[in-house]
């Protein structure tokens, strides 16, 4: 199924987003910019390949940037693959929302270690 972005950038949607996240405790929260669902806490945000945050282009010149986190509320859809791999060692498949299956990065496997890059531009927050 394929989405055609358009984030919820509406300000009750983001007063909405920030209210759940202050009831959690956890640290500010990435909402889905689909389906408004809580997908990375910052809590979660790690260095990867040397920095959190990364400028890729994809081998059609699609340009992303993408923050690295050591989990999300996605689900990893796709055989992974290391061909075109932005983080070597490490192969790629589809990270989607958990919620409404948009795409919004990549689940990365290695040897010992699995994260996620998620595309900011598909992201709301942080909240």
């Amino acid at each position: 199924m394929r989405h055609a972005f358009k984030p919820d950038g509406t300000e009750r949607a983001r007063a909405r987003a920030k209210k759940r996240a202050g009831a959690g405790g956890e640290g500010r929260a990435w909402w889905c910019g689909f389906c408004n669902t809580s997908v990375a806490s910052e809590d979660d945000a790690i260095d990867a390949g040397g920095a959190h945050r990364h400028r890729f282009a994809n081998p059609a010149g699609v340009t992303f940037e993408i923050g690295c986190f050591r989990q999300a509320r996605c689900r990893a859809e796709g055989e992974p693959t290391l061909e075109a791999t932005w983080f070597p060692g490490f192969a790629w498949s589809y990270a989607l929302c958990a919620n409404c299956h948009a795409h919004l990065g990549w689940a990365y496997d290695g040897a010992s270690a699995r994260f996620f890059g998620l595309i900011f531009a598909r992201l709301v927050g942080p909240y």
